[in-house]
Order: structure tokens, then sequence, then C-alpha cells
């Protein structure tokens, strides 16, 4: 006789949540055990409750291989992007660009620069990771070169390149939330400037009054800023010609080109500026791509910058990544997170309480799962009939799924993009996340809007009762 499968109780789910939150939490902080491990000890307490509930040993592996199966593009593409910053750096296209910022940007209007910059690079490529894993990339050059605190370069690069990527009509996780929750991409992208748009400003403020105060404290050494120029030019073959691979990408993006294919133009492209511009060999530009970049330039500070990149640098982040579904994808087949959710969801009797429960699911769920788009899959789904009840316009819904999802998903040390972030720029999570503003000013902004009403649209237009 098959044994029959249970349901986990409220209490039970919870507790088991907590458990997990809490081996990460312990792991990471106090112990300072490795991410994949803690990982790992996570996943064996949930698969231990998985038996529990009556789940046979296939059933959990299949699971596994489930949770495996669903990041399988973006790691390739996480890979690809290890491959393009590898060339960009080689061709010089990086290079240049730190060249550039460093002769050009004022040294107190920095931070502001990266943040609008990335903004900008995400808006058009409809990608974060892309925005930070070549502009942000120099940036983090250039403000090395000025003498920024790489955690407040970090910051402010992480905060423009997911305010480019929430608003962008090309981020997978812009139409995923728009679609999921059955609101137009416009609707649901004019709604996400009421909260977006008052955090950006406020996040583009404090980065003017760091940059000010952290260049009057002094930390802008010109002797460093003529060193760092010296040695680039003494490298690299530094010309406009290096911006070729950027523009290529940018047109790829326009002509609306999947990322695999763009990401791997870009790659290629990198490589055959490499060996026209700098000299590189075709079969030392294979290894690079593979390896990444390293160089000798004599200067341990601007050796430590540029000698990154390549598929292999990937592959650390590739392994948390595996983890990190697998852990998500157990919790969700098992019932365990609905349990809660649909818990939750049951009791949000207000307009106010609704919209706040959807912002701490949506953070809690990809906290837990390490998955953006899973959270928004989940909570979409359950959330959407207390919104009809309440007559709420559905485009709240899907901002706010957006609020505590797309911008705090890189706060996160063991989700995807916090993961991607601090391997790719190079800055641990917890290192910047207190300078990456609109990250946690968004969730501040969304909060007081729902209790205010400010920006908590109807579908008549006007307030029920019993949204009160």
């Amino acid at each position: 006789m098959e044994k029959k499968i249970k349901t986990p109780s409220f209490l039970a789910a919870i507790s088991v949540m907590i458990a997990v939150v809490a081996i990460l939490m312990v792991s990471l902080l106090a112990w300072n055990i490795d991410i994949r491990v803690a990982l790992l000890f996570a996943i064996i307490v949930v698969s231990v409750y998985a038996i529990y509930l009556g789940f046979k040993w296939d059933d959990i592996q299949k699971m596994m291989l489930d949770g495996v199966y669903s990041m399988l593009i973006a790691t390739f593409i996480l890979l690809l992007i290890g491959a393009v910053i590898a060339t960009w750096i080689a061709s010089g296209t990086i290079p240049y660009i730190i060249y550039i910022g460093l002769k050009l940007i004022n040294p107190k209007l920095f931070l502001i620069c990266a943040c609008v910059v990335c903004s900008f690079m995400s808006i058009a490529c409809g990608s974060s990771w892309s925005s930070a894993g070549t502009v942000g990339i120099a940036f983090m050059g250039i403000g090395a070169g000025l003498g920024i605190n790489p955690a407040y370069t970090a910051g402010a690069i992480v905060s423009g390149s997911y305010f480019g990527d929430k608003l962008s009509p090309f981020s997978d996780t812009t139409n995923l939330a728009s679609a999921m929750s059955g609101v137009p991409l416009f609707s649901h992208m004019s709604s996400m400037l009421w909260t977006t748009v008052p955090a950006y400003i406020i996040s583009i403020v404090l980065y003017g009054i760091l940059g000010f105060t952290s260049v009057a404290k002094g930390t802008v050494d010109e002797s460093t800023v003529n060193l760092y120029l010296d040695n680039l030019d003494a490298n690299f073959n530094l010309t406009p010609v290096c911006l070729l691979p950027i523009v290529v990408l940018l047109f790829v993006v326009i002509k609306k080109a999947p990322a695999i294919p763009g990401l791997v133009i870009s790659a290629l492209l990198g490589g055959a500026m490499a060996m026209i511009l700098q000299g590189t060999s075709f079969i030392d530009i294979s290894n690079i791509m593979y390896n990444g970049f390293t160089i000798e330039s004599g200067e341990a500070d601007i050796d430590r910058l540029l000698n990154r990149g390549g598929i292999s640098s990937m592959l650390w982040t590739v392994a948390l990544y595996f983890f990190a579904c697998i852990l998500g994808n157990i919790l969700d087949t098992t019932g365990i997170l609905r349990t809660v959710l649909e818990k939750v969801a049951s009791v949000t009797k207000r307009a106010s309480t609704l919209i706040t429960a959807t912002l701490v699911s949506s953070f809690a769920m990809q906290a837990l799962t390490g998955s953006l788009e899973s959270s928004m899959l989940i909570n979409s789904k359950l959330f959407a009939p207390a919104y009809d009840d309440l007559e709420i316009d559905r485009k709240v819904l899907s901002r706010s799924l957006e609020d505590t999802g797309t911008m705090c998903c890189a706060l996160i040390p063991w989700n995807s993009n916090g993961m991607y972030m601090a391997s790719t720029l190079g800055v641990a999570t917890l290192s910047y996340l207190p300078f990456c503003f609109l990250g946690w000013i968004t969730p501040v902004v969304a909060l007081i809007f729902a209790f205010t009403g400010i920006g908590v649209f109807y579908k008549n237009g006007k307030k029920p009762s019993k949204a009160s």
C-alpha cells in the first residue's frame, strides 16, 4: 500500500521555514561557514521533513533535479557574462572606460554618475547583470583610482542596475511580474514609478552627500589617479575604437535579440578586438575566456582590479545556484511555502495590510528559496484573489512583487542576484548592503504609501468600503 502524502500544518511549515532561516543566518553571521555548506544543511533538514510527510527518496531527488533544471539557462547566461567580462578587459573596452572616467568624472559626483549610468545601461539592455558586469566593472575601477570605498561604489552600481532593470520593458522580471499578475506591461511599469522614483531621488541625494563627505575627508589622491592613468596607458592600446563592443551590444539590445546570442556576440567581438587592438593571440584569448584576464602591471591594486572574469570565475556562483534552487524547489513542492503564504493571504482584509503582506512575503520567499522568479510566481497566484476581493487594481500587486522582489534580491547573500553582484564586483553582499540605498528605501516608500493610500489604485477608481 502506497504511503499517503501529508499536507504540512501551518505550525509545522512555519517552524521549518524558521529553522531554514536560522541555519543560514547562524552559519553566515556567527560561525562564518561557507554559504554552500549552510544551504546543504538546510536541504538536509527540509528533506528529512519531506520524508516525514510521506515523500519517497525518488520524489525528493526529482525535486532536486527540477530545481537544478529551472536555473540552467540562467547559469549559462552567467557563464557567458564571465566570458564577456574577460574579453572586454582584454580588448581594452573596460580599461578605456576606466581611463576616460578617471579623467572626466568629478570625484564628488562619482557615486551619482555610477548609479545613473548603470541605470541607463540596465534600461537599455533590460539586465542588471549585464549592466553590473560591464560598465559596473569599469566604475569599480574608476572608484578604486579615485580612492572611493569599494562598498560605496558597489552600492551605487547595484542600486542603478536594479532601478534600470525594474523599469526596462526588456527585463525578464518586469515582464514576469506583469504577466503573472494579469496586468498590461506598461500599466505595471507606470505603477512602479510611484514607489521607485521617490526612492531613486532619495538615493541620488544620499549618494551626493556620501560623495561630497568622503571626498571632503581626503579620500581622493591625485598621485593614485595619475598612477592608474599611466599604468593603463602603458599596458593597453586605448582608443575610442575600444568602445565598439558596447555600441554593438546596445544595437543588439535595440534589435531585441535574445540574451544568449547577444552575450555570445559580445564575447566574440571582445576577443576579436583584443587580437586586433592589443595583439593578443587566438589561443591566449580562448584561454582568457575560460580562465579570465590576468596582467602583471607592477601595481598590485591595478592587477587586483583587472585580473578577473572568465567562465571559471562564475563556477563558485553556479555551485550556489544549485544548492539554492534545490532548497527552494523542495520547500515549494512539499507545500511548506504555500501553507504559510495561504494563511497569510487569508487574514489580510484591508488594503494596507494586504500590500504589507505582499511585500513581506515577496522578500521572505526569495530569501528562503534564493529565487526571485519563484517568489513572483507563487505570490502572484496566492495574493491575486485577495486584491480582487478588495477591488484593488492588480497593478498594485505587480508593483509590490517588485518593490521587495527585484529591488531587494541583490541584498540577500544566498540569492542568485546577491551572489552574482558579490562575485562580479568583488565586494561582499553584506559590505555593500548599507550603501545600496535604493534596495532598502524602495520597500520603506512602498510601506508608507500602503498605509497612506498614496498610489493605491482601485478597479473603479474609487475605494470601496471593504478595503478600508
